[in-house]
């Protein structure tokens, strides 16, 4: 009895850690229910066309928040321009030691846009800081470079002030620079054409670029038939 309570209480965890913790944490005054956000914390697998998770009711199909940034090279980011275009929303930091989260997402992220050849162009990538005092418009453009990511995978940053409303409404937490231990949000929520959530992959575990390329090629394809 002891050996089967042990395996279920495992099993319990490592469905929570897949879906990505540090949802069930956030707080958000003007946005979804408590139910909901640990809805989306418990993004099922879709049995639908998309390979990344399948998100709740209250989730699938909204308008995904738009916010305006600046992106490392100075240039002005306005989500609502991206109207016509699919795009993806990431969480990253430029002080992530090499090996972890956002080097690896990078790197996914990085051969899905190669696998969609040309097509890549019709999309962007915007990458939004959790660590203002260390991502630096500097620190951030060395970043770019360093994993080779392509001119439109946007690495927006900017004060915790301007920063904190984008982490609130994507369900991200900000990367604590003083500990060590702290593990921001770490996921990948793809957006379509006419501006709605409708995927999301959880980057706190291995994502196959296939995987991305595919669902993005179905935003991409939706927006050319529209």
């Amino acid at each position: 009895m002891a050996r089967r309570l042990l395996l279920v209480g495992v099993t319990a965890l490592l469905i929570v850690w897949a879906g990505g913790l540090g949802y069930l944490a956030l707080k958000r005054s003007d946005g979804p229910t408590a139910s909901t956000r640990d809805q989306v914390a418990q993004s099922a697998q879709n049995t639908g066309p998309f390979r990344g998770s399948k998100l709740p009711d209250g989730i699938v199909g909204r308008p995904a928040p738009d916010f305006t940034l600046s992106d490392a090279r100075g240039r002005p980011v306005d989500t609502r321009r991206l109207a016509g275009q699919p795009y993806l929303v990431t969480f990253l930091y430029t002080n992530c030691p090499p090996g972890d989260t956002c080097p690896t997402i990078a790197a996914e992220l990085r051969q899905a846009l190669e696998r969609l050849g040309p097509r890549a162009r019709e999309l962007t990538v915007l990458a939004v800081s959790v660590e203002p005092k260390g991502d630096t418009p500097m620190a951030a453009r060395r970043w770019l470079r360093r994993y080779r990511l392509p001119d439109n995978f946007r690495f927006l940053v900017g004060s915790e002030r301007e920063l904190k409303p984008v982490w609130d409404s994507y369900y991200a937490a900000k990367q604590d620079p003083d500990d060590h231990a702290s593990r921001h949000t770490s996921n990948m929520w793809l957006v379509d054409a006419k501006g709605r959530w409708r995927t999301k992959f959880s980057a706190g575990l291995p994502v196959p670029p296939a995987d991305i390329a595919h669902d993005l090629g179905i935003l991409l394809d939706e927006a050319e038939r529209s």
